[in-house]
């Protein structure tokens, strides 16, 4: 099994977002709901606010090379003419113009095996694995063919669309592969048991940005075949307990590091995955992948009799010997991390007699080719010359990688790759020998998407004002990295104007090279550090005025003087909660306005505050309305017959849900309190948006059905929703009291029984019936 599997239900959601980009073309969908469904399905709006970018999924670094060049045609076709390759060894295609090329594009990508679902928004993402694995020599086991196994799984469960937060996970097949597993939400790395069982070292709760953290070891040992069970488990905790509220604070890693502390997680952890266990739910299927069929194969390509000029020095450079016998890995550094259609095409014809299996995309921005024989390298070579890449330089070219910045990021704040191209300028004329192992990570803004976190010389980007001149400008770090079982943070210890960034650079590894370190690491505790800071302070952070010199008030590449004025909102976080604040915030606004005296309430402005009031919070209880007066029928059942609002809006909300809305003006009073009410219940829900017992016992009258059996159909009911309608449903009752819920199984029947016992209550019975499950529940 080379390649993951689309899930079966994309053509569907392919279509349902065609839908949802008419309705908000057209003004009947709001932009912050709209928002929340494109990212997940991997598309962001750019910078210009008038053209896209897609993120196709590449599981555990994967792409076939007949799929490359059909991701190049549509570069080609409707992008601006680039194939990227991102730090989640994934790729993008930009520049995209019209809402109908960009579902096209979805489409296409659909029947070549390629999906962007989950490229974005609050989902489980990509899952990448270090792109030598399978084929180096040194590593425990190629983790790849997990990493593929679980990425079907995992595609194929709803849940994964509807996180707290994203969550990215990694993989390792090295054992001292440490910084990129430490710095996901979840880590594996590859491991061999004293039984000889192959499996992982668990670690969950790392996490790069603006916080950074180190994930934590939860479990010494997961069988291979377990992994999937590892991971729900921690999926279940962070459905149950993540928060929802606070954008700030809803990553992984503040579940763990700071609401429940690592100790604590830990126990959660292992108690939850041995409630999965038990329920002896299916292994992953796992289908190892073959690195070995061009060792003996017989090709009709001919090798070339001799190597072109340069050959010898990039042989060196660039090519590995594989860990099965006569084959070779080749690494392709690429110029900003991009490739032209063109080059899709070149690569798809110098791959093609080497089969499918040849080609990885690397979280350095590079690509990497696999399964050459050494024969036929030659050819390779000579092939890689007629590509755009950086295939002629010195190594630490290929280790420069910078975020794609403010040029088509809606939250950069500088412009990264053009500052790259000035720093090779400057690089091309430096007259001693550059270190062959040295990484500079460049990051626009203070989100790592250049995972600046770890570089041995890193940046991120910021602004600083000169006489109210606002300038772009880098904090300065350095020695990210990691140290054996540990990940090891890069230090901040100054900044830097952007237009020095490229000197600074260069002064930084002068100073290196000449002290002869062993490692980068070793120089920095020598004295690196304080150079460096030195560097920093003493000459580079005197900025002139604007009448002095202009040119420190441009960026890289820019034409226009450097402004934050364009700035747009990060789309990455969007989900479906978040119209709850827009509405939050709405009312609120025109409550004030209206106890102010700015506003007169009449009808037009009574009725968006009752509509708001009724929407906001239906989200939180697994329904979305698609028309106003569904909110208002939808509001009465969930809201008014469970208790959670007043009965005294009753006779106003069955008004509204009959359409009858003409008399409105007199129930002014009315719904200024029900919108209050409803505020006041959203600001006592906890983290999880949860509401309180409180707010779920307070306001129910006297049970008509005390002592009868409840049943609730919760059938075709997604996660983590049949919950959330369980909880509802348990409210109702009285303690001791019986509910019976309908379950599908499969991801339901796990999820919902365990966050019932979580909540204290007993799950009597699990019952398997027609096609699905009947489940008692004794309310505590």
């Amino acid at each position: 099994m080379l390649y993951y599997t689309i899930p079966s239900t994309l053509a569907g959601d392919i279509q349902a977002f065609a839908k949802d980009f008419a309705a908000f073309k057209a003004g009947h969908l709001h932009e912050t709901a709209f928002t929340a469904k494109r990212v997940k399905m991997g598309v962001y709006l750019e910078r210009s606010y008038n053209t896209y970018m897609c993120r196709i999924r590449c599981a555990s670094n994967i792409l076939t090379p007949e799929q490359l060049a059909l991701v190049g045609t549509l570069a080609q076709q409707y992008g601006d003419l680039r194939v990227h390759v991102t730090t989640r060894a994934e790729i993008q295609v930009h520049g995209i113009r019209q809402d109908t090329e960009v579902v096209n594009i979805l489409r296409i990508l659909q029947g070549v095996g390629l999906s962007c679902l989950g490229g974005g928004g609050n989902t489980i993402r990509n899952i990448i694995s270090n792109p030598d694995s399978g084929i180096h020599p040194n590593e425990v086991f190629d983790v790849q063919p997990c990493v593929v196994a679980l990425t079907n799984r995992l595609l194929a469960e709803p849940d994964s669309w509807d996180l707290p937060r994203k969550i990215k996970t990694a993989f390792s097949s090295l054992a001292h592969n440490k910084a990129l597993c430490l710095s996901h939400d979840l880590g594996f790395i590859a491991c061999i048991n004293a039984q000889g069982q192959r499996g992982y070292r668990f670690y969950a709760g790392g996490g790069l940005g603006a916080k950074p953290k180190a994930g934590i070891l939860i479990d010494d040992f997961v069988p291979e075949a377990k992994v999937y069970h590892a991971v729900r488990a921690i999926k279940n905790l962070f459905l149950a307990h993540g928060n929802r509220k606070n954008k700030h604070r809803n990553r992984l890693k503040f579940l763990i590091h700071e609401s429940f502390g690592p100790e604590a997680f830990c126990r959660a952890y292992q108690e939850e995955r041995d409630k999965i266990l038990a329920l002896r739910l299916p292994d992953l299927d796992i289908q190892p992948i073959d690195n070995t069929e061009n060792s003996n194969k017989t090709f009709a390509l001919k090798p070339l009799a001799e190597a072109p000029a340069g050959y010898d020095l990039w042989q060196k450079r660039y090519v590995r010997p594989q860990k099965q016998e006569g084959l070779y890995s080749i690494q392709v550094p690429l110029l900003l991390g991009d490739l032209s259609p063109e080059d899709c095409f070149r690569l798809e014809a110098l791959l093609r007699p080497f089969g499918t299996n040849t080609l990885r995309c690397g979280p350095d921005q590079n690509i990497y080719l696999r399964n050459i024989p050494e024969r036929f390298l030659p050819n390779l070579y000579a092939g890689l010359n007629t590509c755009t890449s950086l295939s002629n330089k010195p190594p630490l070219y290929a280790q420069v990688l910078p975020c794609t910045g403010a040029q088509t990021c809606q939250v950069g704040i500088n412009r990264p790759r053009p500052a790259v191209l000035a720093l090779f300028k400057v690089l091309d004329k430096v007259k001693y020998k550059l270190p062959e192992q040295f990484n500079i990570r460049i990051s626009g803004c203070p989100n790592s998407c250049a995972n600046h976190w770890l570089g041995d010389l890193a940046f991120y980007g910021r602004v600083r004002y000169i006489q109210g001149h606002p300038i772009p400008t880098y904090n300065v770090l350095g020695n990210g990295g990691s140290d054996q079982d540990t990940l090891r943070l890069a230090e901040v210890v100054g900044w830097v104007h952007a237009v020095d960034l490229p000197h600074f650079i260069e002064a930084v590894l002068k100073m290196y090279v000449e002290f002869e370190a062993k490692n980068f690491t070793s120089w920095w505790q020598a004295g690196g550090r304080e150079a460096v800071a030195a560097l920093c302070a003493v000459q580079y952070n005197t900025i002139p005025s604007f009448a002095e010199d202009k040119n420190y008030y441009f960026d890289h590449g820019a034409e226009q003087l450097f402004s934050v004025k364009d700035m747009g909102r990060a789309e990455c976080s969007a989900g479906i909660y978040d119209m709850i604040d827009v509405d939050d915030k709405a009312i609120e606004q025109q409550l004030q306005d209206i106890e102010a005296g700015q506003k007169k309430p009449d009808k037009e402005i009574l009725r968006d505050i009752f509509f708001r009031s009724t929407r906001m919070l239906l989200v939180t209880q697994g329904q979305e309305a698609k028309t106003e007066r569904e909110a208002y029928s939808l509001f009465i059942q969930y809201f008014l017959e469970t208790g959670l609002v007043g009965a005294e809006y009753c006779s106003l909300l069955e008004l509204a849900a009959l359409g009858k809305l003409k008399v409105i003006e007199r129930y002014s009073d009315q719904i200024c309190a029900l919108a209050k009410e409803v505020r006041q219940l959203y600001a006592r829900m906890d983290s999880s948006l949860h509401f309180s017992s409180q707010d779920l016992t307070q306001k129910n009258q006297e049970n008509p059905t005390a002592g009868t059996l409840q049943v609730k159909d919760l059938r075709g009911v997604r996660c983590p929703l049949n919950f959330a309608q369980t909880k509802l449903a348990l409210a109702r009752i009285n303690s001791g009291e019986l509910l019976e819920i309908l379950l599908d199984g499969g991801d339901a029947l796990v999820n919902v029984p365990r966050s019932v016992e979580s909540e204290g209550h007993k799950v009597l019975e699990q019952e398997e019936l027609a096609g699905y499950w009947r489940v008692l529940i004794k309310k505590a």
